[in-house]
């Protein structure tokens, strides 16, 4: 067989770089990694889209209104742009990602997007409906100092008793102006009140989680003027 003169230049520069073809082995490890890293991006996406639904369903004007904020205000702390910006950051990285597999390329910008977004819509639901959101939410603020900076109106800014915002899950409810809640640190309050305010249509007992308006008298004592239900509830026609 004759070998051509460019032939013979890639077969010297092989022989005096002393190059070995890459084994089989490497390119199934590769995308097997790469597919990993695709489920965590697809888990992070929907986490990203669950948080943005939990945050936007638990914007509560009460508060808005309590805190004196300005109507711009109130416009820039019902969005979550932290969440927001996450889930696009991990849709663009989850798509680099992806076209870096076998058969990655085939794949449009557009057709990507539509998947991710049916992706995370049901994933996302699912998150959302066995209570991640809130688990998510209340560790992050919890342990996270900066995280209660970039989400400022989260689930623990209901837990600041001397400034009368409390929150937690009913407890031993002998009425409506008489129960126990125990809050997000344990700690048990006797929650006591005469005409309290209850948002219409909110059906409450023990074991619901709410979220009171008040007055803190004791170190375990709060006066409830108003009660409102642990986050918005979709609007029954």
């Amino acid at each position: 067989m004759k070998i051509t003169t460019l032939e013979k230049q890639i077969l010297d520069k092989i022989k005096q770089r002393q190059l070995q073809p890459t084994p089989k082995s490497y390119f199934y490890a590769r995308n097997v990694v790469l597919w990993i890293l695709f489920g965590v991006f697809a888990i992070a996406l929907s986490l990203g889209f669950a948080m943005t639904i939990f945050m936007i369903r638990g914007v509560d004007f009460a508060l808005f209104e309590k805190l004196g904020l300005s109507a711009g205000e109130k416009i820039i702390y019902s969005i979550p742009f932290f969440w927001i910006a996450a889930s696009v950051a991990v849709t663009i990285a989850a798509f680099i990602n992806f076209r870096n597999t076998r058969r990655g390329y085939r794949m449009s910008l557009k057709q990507f997007a539509f998947i991710a977004t049916l992706l995370a819509l049901s994933v996302g639901s699912i998150f959302y409906a066995f209570d991640v959101t809130k688990y998510i939410d209340s560790t992050a603020s919890e342990n996270l100092p900066i995280y209660n900076f970039i989400v400022p109106f989260n689930t623990n800014t209901w837990f600041d008793p001397a400034h009368g915002l409390l929150s937690g899950a009913v407890r031993d409810r002998e009425s409506e102006s008489d129960f126990n809640l125990r809050d997000t640190n344990g700690v048990l309050w006797h929650v006591t009140g005469k005409k309290i305010k209850v948002e219409e249509g909110l059906e409450w007992s023990s074991g619901d989680r709410i979220k009171i308006i008040g007055i803190q008298t004791g170190p375990d004592e709060f006066v409830a003027l108003e009660i409102l239900p642990w986050e918005k509830r979709l609007v029954k026609e």
